[in-house]
């Protein structure tokens, strides 16, 4: 029995790994010095000596009282320690690892956090006034220098009083602009506050705004009104393609049908409309074609540059002398994936379609007129699905 015994605990024991090589303790890290950055540092050192040395560690407590560990091969020396929801004074635990996980005695070292970016991008948005109303709701602009991973909630009450999300918006861009819409011209409360990928939250900003009185122009009234110049002809190889007036049948991208020049017509190219009323554009939204599988998002002939023409008396030969320009539009690929590959994201945005303000001090014209400058394929012709105007009549 004994021998058994023997031979079982000794096969235990060979279950458990251990280390190939445990080699001495290593010397503890003596020299240093920190660079503070918003909501962490970044902590240079010097190696001590020894060639069992294989990382540096660096253990810290974050302020959701997470315990989180940096490390950093022998190839560097340096360390980045993040995650900090506020400015401020904070320890980490320095420890040099050598073979077989061997610790040298910790280190511990203060390091001085700035304001994270979460909190600096919410107090900028309330102290540049960057909360604000506009025609038909409020935007909100932000500016993430350090392109960090953030969300932005914006909220705002229901009926019945009570806070409900009204926006949520995952972003890593420079900048930004954060739009609601649909709103009536009366004051309401609206918040935003931001979380970063460490789910720290930043103060909450609550405003009392009235967005201004718009609505949106009746397609109803819209007219085909082709002018010497004009590339309007619908390109007869394609199944779907269909006169100017499917760009306000109102069905958006949902019925396949598309307005798609003929790829015999070069760019720049442009097509006139009447608006049926004098006009004063606060903003449009732009449907791109989306069909079956997709193909066409981001793609061949979706716009990609445009103009915007306005015009309350425009010369019958066609020229441009009595047309005024109101803008320069281009659509972003929410994704910046190369052409011919698509995210879930860019699809969702062409379904929804892309939002674009028209500059305030813009008087109001009955004609306007698209200029297409370029596409996302670089062809000759473009195709796209609706448009829909908002503003107020002059």
């Amino acid at each position: 029995m004994m021998v058994v015994l023997l031979i079982f605990f000794s096969c235990k024991d060979s279950f458990n790994p251990k280390p190939v090589k445990i080699g001495e303790v290593p010397a503890p890290i003596t020299k240093f010095s920190v660079k503070s950055i918003p909501g962490g540092a970044i902590i240079t050192y010097n190696l001590p000596e020894g060639d069992d040395v294989r990382y540096v560690k660096a253990t810290y407590t974050i302020n959701n009282g997470t315990t989180r560990e940096a490390k950093s091969t022998v190839y560097k020396n340096t360390l980045l320690v993040d995650g900090f929801s506020a400015a401020g004074e904070y320890e980490i635990s320095l420890t040099v690892v050598g073979v077989g996980e061997k610790e040298s005695t910790p280190t511990n070292i203060k390091i001085i956090a700035l304001k994270p970016v979460h909190q600096f991008i919410i107090d900028e948005i309330e102290n540049e006034n960057k909360m604000y109303a506009t025609f038909g709701g409020i935007n909100i602009d932000y500016q993430n220098d350090t392109e960090s991973n953030l969300v932005i909630r914006v909220m705002t009450k229901n009926a019945q009083g009570n806070w409900q999300v009204a926006e949520t918006a995952y972003t890593k861009a420079k900048s930004g602009r954060i739009k609601l819409r649909g709103y009536q011209p009366v004051e309401r409360e609206f918040s935003v506050f931001i979380t970063d990928r460490w789910n720290n939250k930043s103060d909450t900003l609550i405003r009392s705004l009235s967005p201004i009185f718009e609505k949106q122009f009746e397609k109803r009234l819209f007219k085909q009104y082709n002018l010497p110049g004009d590339t309007y002809t619908p390109h007869t190889g394609a199944s779907r393609a269909r006169d100017m007036p499917v760009l306000w049948d109102g069905l958006n991208n949902r019925n396949g049908s598309i307005f798609h020049t003929r790829p015999v017509d070069v760019m720049p190219q442009h097509f006139t409309w009447d608006m049926g009323v004098k006009a004063k554009l606060s903003r449009f939204i732009f449907y791109p074609d989306v069909n079956a599988d997709n193909t066409t998002v981001f793609g061949a002939g979706q716009p990609s540059v445009w103009e915007l023409w306005g015009s309350n008396n425009p010369n019958p030969d066609g020229t441009f002398g009595s047309w005024t320009q109101v803008g320069t539009y281009r659509s972003v690929k929410p994704s910046g994936l190369p052409l011919g590959q698509i995210s879930s994201a860019d699809i969702e945005q062409c379904l929804k379609g892309e939002e674009f303000e028209v500059d305030p001090n813009v008087q109001g014209y009955r004609y306007w007129r698209w200029r297409s400058i370029a596409n996302w394929g670089n062809l000759s012709y473009i195709y796209m699905s609706e448009f829909s105007f908002f503003g107020i009549e002059q």
